[in-house]
């Protein structure tokens, strides 16, 4: 198979440059400029750079030398790129504008977090230890105040826990509670993935008198640690990070993003399943305990009224926000059967 390209070639070291041709003849390649054949080459000792449409193609010599055609659709015609085929298909341009998105939210939304979430089980409890401790420093100086509530009936709830705990054979050590004030939380309760729990005064005051509903949400907030939720959201938010980096690029950003998981938990929200899976846990551990699910639900029904009542103020919905729908999880604890 013979061939002729006409273009210029440039001199090795040097910036004088030749109005010259290839001649192909099979493997072989000869170069032609100043009316004679200056060289001849082995086709698989020259380099042919890479063919993007509309930009010419360029060959290399093995001394460094540079031929570059003049013709942008010059190609060496047995070495044809299959890249260049694919780019010209217009069938395939269509179905990759469509796929690679779908491609990409796949493994971002799909693949990735199944593939963190499976893989919680298996990280050693250090990793749950130091990620709870890093969090509740950085929540503790930022967003918690000292707790004004009387001390009576602090110390009655912390009985109460301490009591739930050994009744539920469940490690005092690694479950403590805390008590503070918080504006940013409001009436809140949370849980860290070391079994750090924190109750604020906003929410003891606003189920004052109903020390059963203060533990419905407390053995709520144990399920969600119980069943690793904590550390099952930073994993899929990490590995979802991750993915964005090594997709884009940014793989120096990736130290930054597992550094920075511990204050994630301040700003991540559960997702509706594993509220649902907290609240099934905390009915069968008042049930377990003599206790009926009327308590989560009055809890609920408080969470609810005063909602309704100061939907303008945001910390009042800082404990509904994301969580399943609030009549639904009243009905489900007065209907809970073991």
């Amino acid at each position: 198979m013979s061939q002729l390209m006409t273009g210029t070639y440039y001199l090795a070291k040097s910036s004088e440059a030749q109005d010259a041709q290839l001649h192909v003849n099979g493997d072989m390649v000869s170069l032609h400029y100043q009316g004679q054949c200056m060289h001849v080459f082995d086709m698989a000792d020259l380099t042919q750079s890479s063919t993007i449409p509309g930009v010419p193609m360029e060959v290399i010599f093995p001394d460094g030398a540079k031929f570059t055609a003049d013709d942008v659709t010059a190609r060496f015609l047995n070495r044809r790129a299959n890249l260049e085929t694919l780019e010209k298909n217009k069938t395939l341009i269509i179905a990759s504008i469509v796929l690679v998105p779908a491609f990409m939210w796949f493994v971002l939304m799909v693949l990735m977090p199944r593939i963190a979430q499976s893989s919680v089980a298996y990280l050693p409890d250090v990793v749950a230890e130091q990620m709870g401790k890093q969090a509740f420093e950085v929540i503790e100086r930022t967003l918690l105040e000292p707790s004004v509530t009387q001390e009576v009936q602090k110390q009655q709830i912390k009985q109460q826990w301490q009591d739930t705990l050994v009744a539920l054979e469940l490690s005092p050590d690694k479950y403590q509670l805390h008590v503070y004030a918080s504006e940013f939380f409001g009436p809140n309760a949370f849980a860290l993935p070391n079994g750090t729990v924190v109750i604020t005064d906003d929410l003891i005051k606003q189920l004052q008198g109903n020390s059963d509903a203060v533990l419905a949400v407390l053995l709520h907030e144990i399920g969600h640690v119980e069943h690793q939720h904590s550390l099952s959201m930073v994993a899929q938010s990490v590995s979802s990070a991750v993915a964005f980096a090594m997709i884009f690029g940014d793989i120096e950003g990736i130290g930054e993003i597992l550094l920075g998981t511990g204050s994630t938990l301040v700003q991540s929200q559960f997702s509706r399943n594993m509220e649902r899976e907290a609240d099934d846990y905390a009915l069968a551990k008042l049930n377990q305990l003599g206790k009926s699910g009327d308590a989560f639900a009055q809890a609920m029904q408080s969470f609810l009224d005063i909602s309704d009542k100061h939907s303008d103020e945001k910390s009042i919905l800082h404990y509904l926000a994301s969580h399943p729908d609030t009549q639904e999880r009243i009905d489900k604890a007065k209907n809970y059967k073991p």
